[in-house]
């Protein structure tokens, strides 16, 4: 008799490994001191692509047939599980591995500021909403939901792409 997959197996392989590889993207930055617009992309492109192919094997180890509640389930479990270990990890990496991370990210954002000509009165702005963003603890929360929220916008597109129902459905 054959064993059914179900999306929670689906969701969980696929979740450790997008966690594991956006985990790589996210920290190894942090630690060679890299700021680039385009790190951020490349975790968005593998969220997406992590979506597919978890969406694509479940629908092919289910006959061929997928409803968007399944997918999003997949999607919404990955993200889950890759958010937690992402968070888990670079909070870890923060608050014992470098504690003089945030110290230099906040030295940064001023430099940077100050190069595009902001007053000081509006860098101290900045710097008290940027402040509890920089707090590891908001940061591993902010970084969760962020996953969710991606999981939210990115899985609902996959999903409904690659849904193929059955005509049992309803």
């Amino acid at each position: 008799m054959e064993e059914n997959i179900t999306t929670g197996q689906i969701g969980k392989k696929y979740g450790i490994i997008y966690g594991l590889i956006g985990t790589l993207i996210a920290v190894i930055p942090m630690v060679l001191e890299i700021q680039n617009n385009w790190i951020g992309m490349l975790g968005t492109v593998l969220a997406i692509i992590i979506y597919i192919i978890a969406t694509k094997e479940f629908r092919a180890d289910n006959g061929g047939f997928m409803s968007f509640n399944e997918g999003f389930k997949i999607t919404m479990i990955a993200a889950a599980i890759a958010g937690v270990i992402r968070a888990a990890v670079t909070y870890i990496y923060i608050k014992v591995l470098d504690p003089g991370f945030s110290e230099r990210m906040r030295e940064t954002m001023i430099e940077t500021w100050q190069s595009q000509g902001l007053s000081d009165e509006a860098i101290e702005t900045s710097l008290r909403f940027a402040g509890g963003i920089s707090n590891p603890e908001i940061a591993a929360m902010l970084g969760v939901g962020t996953a969710l929220l991606g999981g939210l916008l990115w899985g609902s597109i996959v999903s409904a792409v690659n849904k193929n129902e059955s005509e049992e459905s309803f």
